[in-house]
């Protein structure tokens, strides 16, 4: 959990390259555990990360993965709302 919260405050200061490590370590560090949630959470900041700073192709990637987190888990809510985020990043992704 604390490789999350950092990674989210240096998305917040622009310190791209500690920001996508430690989202990487939660994401590990929650599969590692089991915590198939917080793994999909891990997944879904980062997917969210990576939309704030234009980057489409690694959004979807990091969505997809929440998506799947999420279905494992068994949460039909946070499955729904992935999927209109990816929805939203197909049609950017088709304009450009």
């Amino acid at each position: 959990k604390l490789e999350l919260l950092e990674a989210e405050k240096y998305g917040l200061d622009a310190r791209h390259s500690q920001a996508v490590r430690l989202y990487d370590a939660a994401i590990a560090s929650a599969k590692n555990s089991r915590f198939i949630h917080e793994q999909g959470l891990a997944c879904e900041k980062a997917g969210f990360y990576y939309k704030k700073i234009r980057d489409v192709r690694n959004a979807f990637d990091y969505f997809q993965q929440a998506r799947a987190c999420y279905e494992e888990w068994g949460s039909r809510v946070k499955v729904e709302f992935i999927r209109r985020e990816l929805d939203g990043l197909n049609i950017h992704y088709q304009l450009t």
